[in-house]
């Protein structure tokens, strides 16, 4: 298997090699879910797998927002309050071919904001302390049930050595923010079956019984004739039995949109973004529609309660003394994000409109 498939999950399982019991520290069965759905001919409208969650845009856009902010951080290793002249190999390096810090992060993003969780696979130095990270997909491990994990096996031996756990500390979107997910992906489904087969624009209703006995083809014939009519004159003439409705489904269409702008602000706060990243407050000018006017109160909220959170879980968990030693510890560089975040929200609000 090429290293591009194990890095990005891209593992086809076979019946054979399904665990016998998926569990979760966080009681969910979405991995088993996504993992099965393949055995199906047809994928029920209840299950979301990874891939389906994605395909829901504002699912992407906050997982683009979060990804953007976390990946390129520089996580530096620090011992009593100094950044150490002397950074261990992981933290600017990896000896997995074409893969960077960069990359290694993003995947962890992408497992913390779905999952709640990720694993890393580490290689060590000699005093113990971790030399090289490998980020392991989620699709390609789960907990044992005995505080172990099993790992597959096209991950690289020397990386199963020593698995770093990495947890977020709460549910990711698969659990938490499911229902939202799944509506959103129904009312997609439903949209498209409607553009796909929209309802008729103009009725022809026939209005003497008598012809009530018409075949399909002389209906056809009819519909034929009456549209050919319409595409070159601006008048119609019908006979007195033929009762023209012009039915529209514009109505329609806006109902799908409304739906849809309800979800968003769910999924918004699912997701840890601002409503309006994932133009989740618009609704055609109504009660609901709100606008920020300072952007930087914006990417402040994105960034304390959203983004700070799996920067928060990664560089914690990095100081521990498995992975840097005794008495070290592991911060982000946050000046790679221009100007500094501020801890909390401007105490000056934005302003909101209604």
């Amino acid at each position: 298997m090429g290293v591009w498939q194990f890095l990005t999950g891209g593992v086809k399982y076979t019946p054979e090699s399904l665990p016998a019991n998926l569990v979760s520290p966080f009681s969910t069965n979405s991995l088993q879910e996504a993992i099965t759905v393949d055995f199906w001919q047809e994928i029920p409208a209840t299950v979301i797998t990874p891939e389906l969650a994605l395909r829901v845009p504002e699912v992407k856009r906050a997982l683009q927002a979060h990804t953007s902010l976390v990946a390129p951080l520089k996580f530096e290793v620090f011992k009593d309050g100094e950044k150490l002249t002397t950074q261990p190999y992981w933290v600017s390096n990896s000896s997995v071919f074409g893969v960077s810090p960069y990359v290694r992060q993003v995947g962890m993003v992408k497992d913390l904001f779905l999952f709640g969780q990720c694993l890393l696979g580490a290689t060590v130095n000699e005093d113990d302390t971790v030399n090289d990270f490998l980020h392991i997909p989620r699709s390609l491990w789960d907990h044992n049930g005995e505080g172990g994990f099993e790992v597959n096996e096209s991950i690289p031996l020397k990386f199963r050595q020593r698995l770093i756990w990495v947890p977020l500390g709460s549910n990711g979107l698969l659990v938490d923010g499911i229902d939202s997910v799944r509506q959103a992906r129904k009312l997609e489904l439903a949209r498209q079956a409607r553009l796909d087969a929209p309802p008729a624009a103009t009725e022809l209703h026939i209005t003497d019984p008598q012809k009530d006995e018409m075949t399909r083809e002389e209906k056809a014939a009819l519909v034929k004739s009456y549209v050919e009519n319409r595409a070159k004159h601006s008048v119609s003439v019908t006979p007195s039995s033929i009762e023209v409705i012009e039915r529209g489904t514009t109505g329609q269409l806006d109902l799908f949109e409304a739906g849809m702008n309800s979800l968003r602000l769910q999924l918004a706060n699912h997701s840890g973004v601002p409503a309006s990243f994932i133009e989740g407050a618009k609704e055609g000018g109504n009660g609901g529609q709100m606008s920020y006017t300072n952007e930087n109160n914006k990417a402040s909220e994105l960034w304390v309660f959203g983004s700070s959170a799996y920067a928060l879980a990664i560089a914690s968990r990095l100081s521990m003394d498995d992975v840097v030693g005794e008495g070290a510890e592991v911060r982000a560089d946050l000046s790679l994000l221009g100007p500094a975040p501020v801890a909390v929200l401007d105490p000056e609000p934005s302003e909101i409109t209604e």
